[in-house]
């Protein structure tokens, strides 16, 4: 609330006539503009592809021998990749290391060399995740890790969670406008201020004819603040 002064003037009869000020106040509603507040909209999506890495790792105490042994043992998994429908804009190198093997107790003394190289491979059938896996191991993948699940792409999914994210500031501040009795609303502006996607909670089972898979949602979050002014 806002305070007005209001002076007034009061003349005393009885003796000596004299003009004394007093303060009174009148007290003056505030005519609230707006109401901001923010909102958050949801979706969950079905994952589309899953990122895997494949890693293999060869040792010898020739270094040759090492990289020789690694690089068909690679060649072989690009292979087997391309023949289960995995284009090579799919398959990528994550890293490739030559390290040194030193005596236990010696380190000045090297006994042989290891050699690994990881590929990450985007399988875009998810339901053959498990599989690819198998088939992995099975020539020569020493490691597998990092599978992590995607949706190509997010758009109409966080479209729809921006309409929830108004939605749900809206009923905000109807409830805000109800309780304190302030008149009806209108939306006068909406910002929109981030949003992320991430796993959520509704597990989903993926190759039956291998290794078992199981992944999340994709859950897409948008956020907005939106003003309401009073009609």
């Amino acid at each position: 609330m806002t305070l007005s002064i209001l002076a007034v003037g009061i003349t005393l009869i009885g003796g000596a006539s004299q003009s004394n000020t007093v303060m009174a106040t009148s007290v003056n509603q505030v005519q609230y503009s707006n109401i901001t507040v923010t909102g958050v909209g949801v979706v969950h999506v079905r994952p589309d592809f899953a990122n895997i890495n494949l890693t293999v790792e060869t040792r010898n105490r020739n270094l040759a021998e090492a990289q020789k042994e690694n690089t068909q043992r690679v060649q072989r998994l690009i292979k087997m990749l391309g023949e289960q429908g995995i284009s090579e804009d799919s398959i990528c190198t994550s890293w490739f290391n030559i390290y040194p093997e030193h005596d236990y107790g010696h380190y000045d003394r090297v006994s042989g060399h290891r050699v690994s190289n990881q590929l990450n491979v985007k399988v875009r059938d998810i339901n053959n995740v498990g599989k690819i896996i198998d088939l992995a191991a099975a020539i020569g993948v020493t490691s597998v890790g990092g599978v992590q699940f995607g949706i190509s792409d997010n758009t109409s999914a966080y479209n729809a969670a921006l309409v929830k994210a108004i939605e749900s500031a809206e009923q905000k501040a109807l409830l805000l406008s109800a309780v304190t009795d302030i008149g009806d609303i209108k939306i006068i502006s909406v910002k929109e201020t981030n949003y992320y996607g991430f796993g959520g909670y509704s597990y989903r089972s993926y190759s039956v004819d291998g290794t078992p898979i199981r992944s999340n949602d994709i859950e897409v979050t948008a956020h907005v603040e939106v003003a309401f002014g009073i009609v």
